[in-house]
Order: C-alpha cells, then structure tokens, then sequence
C-alpha cells in the first residue's frame, strides 16, 4: 500500500497519493475550473495595504513636493534678457570700436556680437573664435592675392575658391562662408586693402570679445528643461503600463497585446528629447560659473535617464512577453481571470513605481536632494503583487514548457525593471540624489 505525502496548495492540505500522476503535477493557473480562495484573500488583502501605502506616499509627495526658493535656478534666462543681453553687447561694441578704432561708422563690431551670441558661454566662444578664424584666413587670403589678381571676374574666381578651400581646412563649421566674404569685401577697396584688411580684423575682433564678455553676464543654466523632459518621458512610460494593466483586467488578446508591443515604439521619442535636452542641460554648464549650483543635479538626471532608458527596455520586453502569453492563452482555449486581475494589478503599480521614480528625480534638479520615501512604498506595493502573481501562474515545466519559459520570462523583466528604478539596488538609480 503506497504512503500518502501530504501536498500543503493555496494553504489547504490535500492527501495525493505519491504514485498518482498527479502528485508531480503543477495545478493549471489558466485552467477556469479550479478556483483559489486563500489567494482571492491575500490578493483583497495586498490591495488594501497598496491603498493604505499609497495614501501614505501621496501625503509623503505632498509634503516633499512644495516648491523651494531655488526652484528658479536652471530653467535658463528670465523672459526678454537674452535680448538685453544681445543688445548691450552690440551697442557696448560699436562705442568701443568707435573710441579705440577712431572710426565713424564700426558697424563690423556689432554685427559680430551680435552673431556670435548663443545660448550658452561655451557656444558663444566657439562661435567668436570660429568668426575671428574666418575674418582672418579672409583678410590674408585677400591680401596674398591682391598682389596678383585685381578686381576682374577671373580673379574674383580664385579668391573664391581659395577661400573656401581654406575655410574648409580650417573647419570653421557655420562661419565658413565668411572665410570669402571677407575677402572679397577687402579685395573691393582698391588701394587701400592693407587698411582696410586691419579694421575689419580689429573690429572682428572687439565684436567678438564683447559678445562673450556680455554672455557671462548671468549665464543661463538649461538644467531644469532636462529634468523636465525626464519627467515627461517617466510620465509617458507611466501611462503605457498603466493603461496596459486596465485594458488587461477587461480582457485581453494577441492582437491587443501586440498593439502594445507597437506602443511602446512611441518611447523613443520621449528618449530622444530627453536625451537632447539633458545634453543641452550639460552643455550650458562648461565655462559656467554657475555650475556649482546645479552640477550634482544634473549628474543626477544624466543617472536617471540611463536607468529609464534600460526601464524602457524591459517595458518592451514585458509587451512581448504578454503577446506571447496571449497567443498561448488562445491556443489553450482556457484562461482564469484571477491571474489577468493580478497581471494587471501589478502592470499598474509598475507603473505607479515608475511615476514615482519620475518625481523623485525631475521637479526640482537646483532644489535640494527629495525623499525617496514614494519610490520605496510604490516598490514594495510592486514587489507584493509580483508575488501574488507568481504563485497564481505556478506551472510543471514538464507538463506545459512552453508556457513556462513566457511566464519565467515575463516575471524576470518585471523583476529587472523594478531593479532599474530602485535606489538602493539599481546599477544607475543608485546615483540619483535623494534623501
């Protein structure tokens, strides 16, 4: 007589006898007729203590999340002082080329400053050092040919050409044109080219390094921008889960869930621009000395978006995951819909725990470090459901392997995207500020 062994199954005690088949069986998760009282209570049970965490997290943000005195700084320029700015440095221009030149009319000057004038203090110096470069090679090109060509259509052509040839050797980028301007402009003074080679240069030159000396006149900080655009691209991530998690819980198919495999194409755009705007964020930061104020701030963010630009990864692998689940689920003509409620239950806090993750970073990147407190009870409210999940799709890797290997598959990306988005274990998070 064979001995029975005791299985314990959704905490009910059930004698199998070890010679039966059905003792090395998994039960089907997607087979409607079994039923799982025990798990409908723990699963009503996590769901309470996921709205009781979550009031808590939002009086948490909403302590953390007022504004501080510093919430100015980097969002770049004031209205209208980029146009001040560029005004003052033309009209400073044309009095000093007017003072030091002794000319009456040095419009060079503050045509010069007001072209080099950029966005940011390192753009406005390599945009003056790439314009000076260009009036230069300009000047001597015109000066060498003078000797040997006049003012004629044939020698108007080598003086041309050989401008442009020098402006490209000399990779002056946009001010390259400016290489034969100038020396045409020079070449048309007849007889008097040596003089008129020297004001141009000399007033180049004033326009130039007025411009940049008026550009570090409160630099703008492009920061906040970049962390903005971060927070737009956690929100858009947000959204997707979430919206996947509801549509799941009405019910699902493989042509719904291969539609959200093309969603999630729709990430890569939020990426770019978020990448844009916090190359940009850094940029205005070289040769700023305001940069200290903000500088962690962005190192922060530049963490940050490479921990959501890996979270968007797994977010496509997820989508995969689940057409293939679907196609299964179809196949097998069964589904049970506590495992669909539980599926998009934590679809949702997914997406809970990435929109906390978005404001943890993106606010206030000048302000001071923000509590991670949100972050950490939207992971454990994730956590909890993923392990609800997982014991609701238990299944014998013998007897179904390839629903299996979707399932394994499915719960590892869930679990590497919480990684991604965890502060305390994440390979990037980990380097994002926080209190």
């Amino acid at each position: 007589m064979d001995r029975d062994r005791v299985l314990v199954q959704d905490d009910q005690q059930t004698s199998v006898p070890t010679g039966s088949p059905d003792a090395h069986r998994a039960p089907d998760p997607y087979d409607g007729r079994q039923t799982r009282p025990p798990l409908r209570a723990a699963a009503a049970e996590v769901a309470a203590r996921g709205r009781l965490l979550r009031q808590v997290a939002v009086l948490h943000a909403r302590r953390l999340g007022r504004p501080s005195w510093t919430g100015y700084r980097g969002r770049g320029s004031p209205p209208g002082w980029r146009t001040a700015k560029t005004t003052l440095a033309a009209v400073l221009a044309y009095e000093l080329a007017r003072r030091l030149l002794g000319s009456q009319d040095p419009l060079l000057a503050p045509l010069t400053a007001l072209l080099v004038a950029q966005l940011t203090i390192v753009q406005t110096v390599k945009s003056g050092i790439e314009r000076v470069g260009s009036v230069v090679a300009g000047v001597l090109v015109a000066v060498l040919l003078s000797r040997v060509v006049g003012p004629t259509w044939w020698g108007l052509g080598v003086v041309i050409f050989a401008s442009l040839v020098v402006g490209q050797l000399l990779h002056l980028g946009e001010q390259q044109l400016e290489v034969p301007i100038s020396a045409m402009l020079v070449l048309a003074v007849t007889g008097q080219t040596q003089t008129a080679a020297q004001t141009r240069v000399l007033e180049t030159l004033i326009g130039a390094v007025t411009g940049v000396a008026v550009a570090l006149l409160r630099p703008p900080v492009y920061v906040q921008p970049a962390g903005d655009a971060i927070g737009n691209l956690a929100d858009d991530m947000t959204r997707l889960l979430e919206a996947m998690g509801e549509e799941l819980t009405d019910g699902w198919s493989s042509e719904q869930a291969h539609g959200w495999v093309r969603r999630t194409r729709e990430l890569d755009g939020p990426l770019r621009a978020a990448a844009t705007a916090l190359a940009r964020g850094e940029d205005s930061l070289r040769l700023n000395p305001r940069r200290r104020r903000v500088l962690e701030g962005t190192s922060s963010l530049r963490a940050a978006l490479a921990a959501l630009e890996h979270s968007a990864v797994q977010v496509r692998g997820i989508c995969r995951d689940l057409a293939d689940l679907a196609e299964r689920i179809e196949e097998r003509g069964q589904t049970e819909p506590e495992v669909l409620v539980a599926l998009g239950r934590l679809l949702v806090e997914l997406g809970g725990g990435v929109a906390a993750f978005g404001q943890l970073v993106a606010p206030d990147v000048a302000g001071p470090p923000r509590e991670a407190v949100p972050l950490h009870i939207a992971l454990e409210i994730a956590r909890t459901h993923r392990d609800v999940l997982a014991e609701l799709m238990l299944v014998d890797a013998r007897t179904a392997p390839e629903l299996w290997h979707i399932q394994g598959s499915l719960l590892a990306n869930v679990d590497r995207l919480l990684r991604e988005i965890d502060v305390e274990r994440g390979p990037d998070a980990r380097r994002v500020r926080h209190r």
